[in-house]
């Protein structure tokens, strides 16, 4: 079985087995050595300690001795185990002993190894050489069952640790599983609803739980709107096709006058074109959904050209633009941004009030850039502000004015690719203000 075909879960188990495993090691190698370490310097410092006691009852007198008479007994009691001690004259030769060396060495100051013997020689004060000596088999056999117990309690440290990396793994994977579990519910049963429960804390699970119902709640909120734009559309785009066909039938049912041909055309004519200026919005506000083309746009020219497209449309009307646009750089998509400024200014006059006016001007305001329409029309009550930016929405005083009621709903989607928003207010004189700003320029 390879690797990438095991579950998260086992695989992080193995990684923290493994990373176990290798501190394990290291920190039994440690001991081990440290202890067996500690155990080589308790016994060289036992044979020092040895020779220091033995050359204490040496005075350099011939006749010292120690196995004199009640001297071995006094100089064993004080030697640190079974300790073997020697003494030689300055030309090397045996003078006396205390107990039975088991190997010889050259007298050289300092420590020595020979087989299982640790050996230590110094140079007296008063001349000559003490030599002790100790077996090192009690420090081997300690070291040995130091060791074994390290091997024997080393892998029931690796198997607790990997079944504590399981358990680990498994819970901090958990909220991850109901995630997956609740991702495959939606997508059989398509209950986007549906939510995670959110774990407790501010852990990255627990942020890993709002995340995912953050996005499950936007999710919804997109599919509830698009159920509506489409029951919306389909219900605007019905009123025009129901026109047409009327027409047709209502033409075509008997032999008719010239001139009823020629008001049926024209009929049809102008519910052709609202359906193409719907049909147009439409595909313009399914294209605010991909990223804009981004350019360094200057609000004010965009502003003149989006009014310059409406002067006909104004004057049909008798309204009159007012133009106050300063220089604001911005980055944004022109077409984009021109068709936002060409909405407001057509929504404006259209409900506005007949041989009104309208202002139009683009400043900055506390570091955002700002593009504002106002008229002087009858405007809309407070209530009524948030449910006209909606597609195919429209004021209650405004149901009998022609167009699809995509203006504000557009102009407002604009906004939001760009980072800002789309505001509507009472004006101050009477009529509908609308703003659009911009993010500050980072």
């Amino acid at each position: 079985m390879t690797l990438r075909r095991l579950t998260v879960r086992w695989r992080l188990t193995l990684f923290y087995a493994l990373v176990s495993s290798v501190i394990l090691m290291l920190s039994a190698s440690l001991i081990f050595f440290s202890l067996q370490s500690s155990l080589q310097q308790g016994l060289d410092a036992s044979l020092q300690e040895a020779a220091a006691i033995a050359a204490s009852q040496l005075s350099g007198d011939e006749n010292t001795s120690l196995t004199g008479e009640n001297a071995g007994d006094r100089v064993q009691s004080q030697l640190p185990g079974s300790t073997v001690v020697q003494v030689f004259n300055e030309q090397g030769r045996l003078t006396d002993q205390l107990g039975v060396p088991r190997k010889r060495t050259p007298l050289v100051a300092g420590f020595v190894t020979v087989g299982r013997e640790r050996i230590y020689t110094a140079h007296l004060p008063v001349g000559g050489w003490v030599q002790t000596s100790r077996s090192q088999v009690e420090t081997l056999r300690t070291a040995s069952s130091a060791g074994q117990l390290l091997l024997l309690v080393l892998p029931l440290l690796l198997l607790s640790g990997l079944a504590a990396g399981y358990v680990l793994a498994d819970r901090a994977l958990r909220p991850v599983d109901t995630v997956a579990r609740l991702a495959q519910s939606i997508a059989v049963s398509g209950q986007y609803h549906l939510r995670v429960p959110v774990s407790p804390g501010r852990d990255e699970l627990a942020r890993l739980t709002s995340t995912v119902n953050a996005m499950l709640e936007r999710l919804a909120a997109t599919i509830e709107r698009e159920k509506a734009f489409a029951l919306a559309a389909a219900h605007e785009l019905r009123t025009p096709l129901s026109v047409l066909q009327a027409s047709a039938e209502l033409s075509l049912e008997r032999p008719r006058p010239p001139e009823h041909y020629v008001r049926t055309l024209e009929t049809i004519r102008e519910s052709g074109q609202e359906m193409r200026h719907s049909i147009e919005s439409l595909l313009a506000l399914a294209r605010t959904n991909h990223t804009p083309e981004w350019q360094t746009v200057d609000l004010a020219e965009t502003v003149l050209e989006a009014a310059g497209g409406q002067l006909a449309f104004a004057a049909a009307r008798g309204n009159r633009l007012h133009l106050d646009p300063q220089a604001v750089a911005v980055q944004a998509d022109p077409v984009a941004l021109r068709l936002a400024a060409t909405n407001l200014i057509h929504n404006a006059v259209l409900y506005g009030r007949p041989a009104g006016q309208v202002w139009i001007g683009t400043r900055m305001v506390g570091g955002s850039a700002v593009i504002e329409v106002v008229d002087d029309g009858p405007g809309l009550p407070d209530g009524e502000l948030a449910r006209v930016v909606q597609p195919f929405q429209r004021g209650l005083g405004q149901q009998g004015v022609r167009g699809a009621g995509l203006g504000l709903a557009l102009a407002s989607a604009i906004a939001e690719q760009h980072g800002g928003t789309l505001k509507l207010q009472r004006a101050k004189t009477g009529g509908l203000l609308a703003r659009i700003t911009f993010p500050p320029r980072r």
